[in-house]
């Protein structure tokens, strides 16, 4: 990894849907920036369609305390950094008091991440260093300060499964075997994820897996000191999958990381991909793990009862989805990234509700029909989707359809129509077919006043809060 980066980092890699079972998945380093500016980058990690959260790095001093971002020599803590683990203690919520909980969110749904790693190392990094240095001293006993940190900060956040290898110097195979079996006791798996040194990674693979399954995942970096890898000649590990790097803080060309990451899944036989990094706002990280996903599957459908495009007339790339409810997070996953949808066909006996927010509330609008082109209105909009037979209940924002527990009144005109008892600050009247028409706030004794003057005659829905019902304009 870069050498200014040898700091915490939380990456969306490949997931273990189940124990042994590994999937194509894609894959991010997300740097410090998910401490430093964590309301957002937290929950834009969780909608991102990343399946795999890579913590880089945890570094190991030389007493084998943990750290990230920390000066040992200075004993200062940069930005959203400290120590993290010390004396047999997780310590980091003196510095980052929110951190545990953040991580354990990553994996709240609606989320795309569903696996959670650290990293130990990175260019410059001396972490594998100080661990030969320890383990040559003191071995990996249940006593030492290797082991005692790190089974603090697995007791602090049990939800990591797996340290990821980025030894990048040091290499000493015996101490490195010695304590990835160590972490193993401790119930971390490893992954590596090597640029050089083949013959070292293939040996450092063979030993750990005398016991199967310790070394699962292999994510080869094709950048930097590893730009000229090509992963067929990797082919070094056995059936352990392989996922391959795309460093976009250098490049920043979505196009190119396509053409390669495709080139290579059809080559070379990689299952995975995954970038270098996260580390800030500047770049959309929902659109470029849909890319990925698009490659690499995440999920799929063979019935899909609706197809979402891209573009006008039924261009761009496409998606097809089976019936029910997605999040942002969950359509990422499928490859459908968020405010990118133009057009899309319908199968005959299903309507789709539009939502603009990204767990299927917020401003709505529903189509029974295909249409090559949503409108100016609705044009790359949507941010999650339902999709249900037209026979099922309309269902609509944030409305409970068995509750009529509003009263409702037109004029004598049926110019206005006056709602008693609304539950909320404002009430929305809704069509028959969910678009959204006229809204009112609520004023004294809990009424609102809508303006219908305008309106044909006919039936409509009207919510306030979690209540509804249905009235009809003469």
């Amino acid at each position: 990894m870069k050498k200014h980066y040898s700091k915490i980092v939380m990456a969306a890699l490949l997931a273990v849907m189940g124990a042994g079972e590994l999937h194509a998945q894609s894959a991010i380093y997300a740097c410090g920036h998910i401490r430093r500016t964590r309301t957002t980058a937290i929950q834009n990690l969780k909608n991102s369609g990343y399946t795999t959260a890579i913590l880089f790095n945890v570094d190991v001093a030389p007493d084998g305390t943990l750290i990230t971002d920390y000066s040992w020599d200075n004993q200062e803590a940069a930005e959203a950094g400290g120590i993290i683990c010390q004396d047999g203690e997780y310590v980091f919520d003196r510095y980052q008091p929110h951190y545990v909980d953040d991580i354990k969110s990553l994996l709240a749904e609606p989320t795309s991440i569903n696996r959670i790693e650290i990293c130990i190392g990175g260019w410059g990094n001396g972490a594998y260093g100080h661990i030969r240095d320890l383990i040559k001293a003191h071995g990996t006993g249940e006593e030492t300060a290797l082991y005692r940190n790190f089974k603090a900060l697995k007791e602090a956040i049990p939800e990591i499964v797996a340290v990821n290898n980025d030894q990048e110097q040091d290499y000493d195979l015996e101490t490195a075997v010695a304590f990835h079996r160590m972490m193993a006791e401790l119930g971390y798996k490893t992954t590596i994820a090597p640029y050089m040194n083949k013959e070292y990674w293939r040996e450092l693979v063979a030993q750990l897996n005398e016991t199967p399954g310790t070394c699962e995942i292999v994510y080869l970096q094709t950048y930097g000191g590893g730009a000229g890898n090509r992963p067929a000649d990797w082919k070094v590990f056995g059936d352990i999958p392989m996922y391959i790097g795309f460093d976009c803080e250098a490049s920043g060309n979505r196009a190119e990381m396509e053409r390669k990451f495709t080139e290579w899944r059809d080559n070379d036989g990689v299952a995975g991909g995954f970038l270098w990094n996260y580390n800030s706002e500047s770049r959309n990280v929902n659109e470029w793990a849909t890319a990925i996903n698009r490659i690499f599957p995440t999920k799929s459908v063979e019935n899909g009862v609706t197809t979402f495009y891209q573009d006008i007339n039924y261009g761009g790339y496409a998606v097809s989805l089976p019936e029910g409810t997605f999040s942002q997070a969950e359509l990422a996953l499928y490859g459908l990234q968020a405010k990118d949808i133009t057009s899309f066909k319908i199968d005959a006996g299903y309507r789709i509700t539009l939502y603009m927010n990204s767990n299927c509330t917020g401003s709505a609008r529903i189509w029974s029909a295909s249409t090559d082109y949503v409108g100016d209105s609705w044009n790359d909009k949507a941010c999650s989707i339902k999709i249900e037979r037209t026979g099922t209940p309309l269902g609509l924002p944030h409305a409970d359809t068995t509750k009529q527990t509003l009263c409702t009144v037109w004029d004598t005109s049926g110019s206005r129509l006056t709602v008693s008892g609304a539950g909320s600050s404002t009430v929305i009247l809704y069509s028959l077919t969910g678009e959204k028409i006229a809204s009112a706030s609520t004023q004294d004794k809990n009424k609102a006043v809508i303006d219908t003057s305008n309106l044909p005659h006919g039936i409509y829905v009207v919510q306030s809060g979690n209540a509804t019902a249905k009235v009809l304009k003469r």
